[in-house]
């Protein structure tokens, strides 16, 4: 007798139009430019520069950097979110040196190498292996030319325990109506693990009920894995602002590693 098919990861139907509409489409462009100034001075990238964004969702900053005029390829595994990434960029004015592929980040590089990489908005940590979740540093290493910079946006662990919220709500504006959003969190102190349960509920009045998974990784253990991809420089930062240098603290939410490939 076969043995079942082992079930699909929780990210394998996660990432839908539902949780697109709700956090992945950025309120404002003053964040989205806000956010487009830290990462260029962070990597320290010039005019024309080739960039990689990965994890890159629906291109929320994939394509307003490459009307500031850098070359920028991004990746994301769900084919959906791509498929719409390239349609808006088609809608963008004048022509994006854009491209776009479906693939597993913790696989995937750009054929040519890049000057930067950058990995935004937490899409780090979803393996309970170290050994899985350290082949998307790996990854970014590798696409990065000799002293190319690589930035890592996700959770401090420290501020997220010091500041837990069990309960959260949102609420966003959708054709049709109020789309609101329910997540009840707990941690998994044995595994250093944030569950979330998400529930999604839309103006007809139907739920849509998912579950997440995400590793918490002390800002000690990211370092130790990024050394271990190649990494060196390494840099902690609790938030961005108008130069990278925000401290990292015990309540900071945030931590995000910049780490350069040795020359």
């Amino acid at each position: 007798m076969s043995s079942p098919d082992p079930p699909a990861p929780w990210w394998h139907d996660f990432h839908d139009d539902l949780l697109a509409q709700i956090l992945l489409e950025r309120a404002t462009a003053a964040e989205v430019d806000r956010t487009l100034d830290f990462i260029v001075k962070a990597l320290e990238l010039r005019d024309g520069d080739r960039v990689y964004d990965q994890c890159c969702g629906i291109g929320s900053l994939s394509r307003p950097l490459a009307a500031r005029g850098f070359r920028v390829v991004g990746c994301d595994r769900a084919a959906g979110y791509i498929d719409r990434a390239r349609r808006d960029a088609e809608l963008d004015e004048g022509p994006l040196d854009l491209h776009y592929e479906a693939a597993d980040a913790c696989a995937f590089r750009p054929a040519d190498a890049v000057d930067g990489v950058f990995n935004w908005w937490t899409s780090f940590g979803y393996a309970e292996s170290d050994e899985v979740n350290a082949r998307m540093l790996a990854c970014a290493f590798e696409s990065l030319r000799p002293g190319g910079l690589f930035l890592l946006d996700t959770m401090n662990a420290a501020g997220v325990l010091r500041h837990f919220q069990p309960h959260m709500f949102t609420r966003r504006e959708i054709p049709g109506g109020e789309l609101c959003l329910a997540r009840e969190s707990s941690v998994d102190l044995a595994t250093g693990a944030l569950d979330k349960r998400w529930t999604y509920f839309l103006p007809d009045g139907r739920r849509v009920t998912h579950s997440s998974r995400v590793r918490l990784y002390q800002p000690h253990e990211l370092v130790r894995l990024l050394r271990s991809a190649g990494f060196a420089e390494i840099e902690l930062f609790g938030d961005i602002g108008p130069k990278p240098d925000q401290p990292l603290t015990l309540d900071t939410l945030r931590c995000i590693c910049r780490a350069r490939r040795p020359r």
